[in-house]
């Protein structure tokens, strides 16, 4: 997975799949890509589990056979997490400017000025 995911390659890497989308697209909940995240801070790959015990030696064994071996993997895992959580961060961040500005922009193009909820005569004695 590492190797094929590099640049030219014809494999498309790891894709971190949620109910709402593939977390790298920015197509899950910032809550969802923030548990993930936080989940990967402390990987060990070393420590993965498989349904079968063949499999996981095999897995484990073609790891091991990789250039940097698990560490390299775990890096792999935390990298693509980390770009997972970089691209919901700036869809969110987008979406947010684009709110922002759709709300101003409407208050603004009222003009008239924005209503006082409490009046002075209202207000609790603490609050003056």
């Amino acid at each position: 997975t590492i190797l094929l995911s590099r640049p030219g390659a014809p494999f498309q890497g790891l894709f971190l799949c949620t109910a709402t989308g593939v977390l790298q697209e920015g197509c899950a909940g910032t809550d969802v890509a923030v548990r993930v995240a936080e989940r990967a801070r402390d990987l060990d790959t070393r420590s993965a589990g498989a349904s079968k015990e063949a499999d996981r030696q095999m897995i484990h064994a073609l790891i091991e056979q990789m250039e940097g071996g698990f560490d390299a993997m775990n890096d792999f895992v935390r990298e693509t997490i980390c770009r997972a959580l970089e691209a919901s961060h700036e869809q969110y961040e987008q979406a947010f400017r684009g709110l922002i500005g759709d709300l101003t922009s409407r208050v603004a193009a009222a003009g008239r000025p924005l209503p006082t909820l409490l009046s002075r005569q209202t207000m609790p004695s603490g609050s003056r």
